[in-house]
């Protein structure tokens, strides 16, 4: 960022429209993606904090799941991605914080749509258990070398391979979305295979319906 400002300010006469405006959106690339770095980080901080005040309620998941999903289809439609949903009929509740659970989507449906090219396929999958429920954010996407995986829940990780050449990456999504599951007892997994797609899965506990 500070060299891209640098040069237009040295070379600020030499440069002709063009060239100023490529240096500017490239700067402006940059300074959006430390913006975000340092929302992630300061997100981070506060999930950490031992003292983290989480809002716990019972709802429905797959409810949530198909909210979240409709706020995307228009992102996934303009990349030439489909965007499908599979639920049950009647998926138990959970408990937990909704606005942290809605961001664990978020992330996961974000990231399929960023390293899934034209054409592809991202589906969101829920498959309830006796105690747990299961929901799964897969594509068929650029996939993850296998020397990856056991990082990619890593703070600040960015591996090589398929997936490491989006600049807006930052590394901290991923280890947000496992902080805010292991908060609310969950786990998550992740399979993938190069140029073969990503599948997340995440578990949580399940609870009776209320009402």
């Amino acid at each position: 960022l500070r060299g891209y400002l640098e040069t237009l300010q040295m070379k600020d006469d030499s440069l002709d429209e063009a060239e100023r405006r490529q240096y500017l959106g490239l700067a402006l690339q940059h300074a959006e993606r430390l913006s975000r770095l340092i929302g992630e980080l300061f997100e981070l901080a506060r999930l950490e904090n031992r003292d983290a005040a989480l809002d716990f309620e019972p709802f429905s998941l797959g409810e949530l799941v198909q909210d979240v999903s409709q706020k995307y289809v228009l992102a996934a439609r303009e990349r030439g991605l489909r965007l499908e949903t599979e639920l049950p009929e009647r998926a138990p509740f959970v408990a937990g914080d909704i606005g942290l659970i809605e961001r664990v989507l978020e992330n996961l449906i974000e990231n399929a749509i960023k390293y899934t090219d034209d054409g592809g396929r991202i589906c969101l999958t829920l498959i309830p258990g006796p105690d747990r429920i299961q929901a799964r954010v897969s594509d068929t996407g650029r996939g993850i070398r296998a020397a990856d995986l056991e990082h990619v829940f890593e703070r600040t990780y960015r591996g090589g391979g398929a997936r490491s050449d989006a600049p807006e990456s930052a590394g901290l999504g991923l280890a947000i979305v496992a902080r805010i599951l292991e908060l609310h007892g969950g786990t998550i997994a992740v399979e993938s295979a190069e140029h073969q797609g990503t599948a997340f899965t995440f578990e949580l506990p399940a609870i009776a319906a209320t009402g």
